[in-house]
């Protein structure tokens, strides 16, 4: 009994060792970030604010000129794990927020639409005194950085935009399909925790994919004129293989008033995990950071 024991913990630890290399680099980052956490001398500051009756959850690190962080639709501020350090490092103030509904912040008593979640963000820096920060969005993040430009053009210094449309039209026709259909009952059953765990909601999270799948239908909805009228200098950076056409985020970039766009070669939707090391490159270069290596 003991020796089976022996062998079935020898048998986990392989399996684990096989998908570290198998994830590289993300499991290494992610390492690398574990770390970074529990060995940091910086200054952390945590928190909540309360508004719409959600409670909005959010970090700062360290001191300096402000970064906001947010994050994509049903994930978390923890998708920032291959930023966050180096970033933290170059002496920016790095500020993470979990989207209403994710992670820790709880979903309120009102619908979740891009313009609450603005409003969310705009609580948390004025609790932490912010009055001007560059923005660096994923997803629904890079959306509500493009809002924040547009609506409150004098909180936002430079934005950049990662895998974000501003129009429903511009998913592929796969993600847009993708949108309507339920998943597999066996997937469903063994991904149940995952998902619940990658976006905070837990046993909430069929709901809260429901309600974010609809808003995915549905907006944004900016228009030619909105995005000309977005004047802070952003940087638009897609995936070859995106779930947002390549020619909408051409598009994007032409319309905004100083918009440029990066592409970033094999990777699909989720480059701050899979594609850090060039992301990275670009968010230090367009924002004028020195990016130790």
């Amino acid at each position: 009994m003991k020796r089976l024991f022996h062998i079935s913990w020898i048998f986990l630890l392989g399996i684990v060792l096989l998908l570290f290399v198998w994830l590289r680099p993300m499991s290494v980052n992610f390492s690398n970030y574990l770390i970074w956490k529990y060995s940091t001398t910086t200054q952390i500051e945590t928190g909540n604010i309360d508004y719409q009756g959600a409670s909005i959850r959010y970090v700062s690190y360290g001191q300096g000129e402000p970064l906001l962080l947010l994050h994509g639709g049903l994930s978390n501020k923890l998708s920032w794990f291959s930023q966050i350090p180096w970033l933290v490092d170059s002496g920016r103030r790095v500020v993470l927020i979990d989207t209403r509904g994710h992670g820790d912040s709880t979903h309120g008593n009102t619908a979740l639409s891009y313009q609450i979640f603005a409003q969310d963000v705009l609580q948390v820096l004025n609790k932490l005194g912010i009055q001007r920060t560059d923005i660096v969005g994923w997803s629904d993040g890079g959306i509500i950085a493009l809002l924040l430009g547009l609506e409150t053009p004098q909180r936002v210094g430079r934005i950049v935009a990662i895998s974000a449309n501003f129009h429903p039209s511009g998913l592929t026709p796969e993600s847009s399909q993708s949108l309507n259909e339920s998943h597999n009952f066996l997937l469903g059953n063994l991904t149940t925790w995952g998902r619940g765990w990658w976006s905070g909601a837990g046993d909430e999270h069929p709901m809260l994919e429901a309600e974010i799948k609809e808003l995915w239908r549905t907006a944004p909805l900016f228009t030619h004129s909105d995005l000309r009228s977005i004047e802070a200098k952003t940087l638009i950076v897609t995936g070859e293989n995106d779930i947002i056409e390549m020619s909408h985020s051409g598009e994007l970039a032409q319309m905004l008033s100083n918009g440029q766009i990066e592409i970033v070669l094999e990777a699909g939707h989720a480059i701050p995990i899979t594609h850090a090391k060039e992301l990275n490159q670009l968010i230090a270069s367009f924002l004028g950071i020195k990016q130790s290596l």
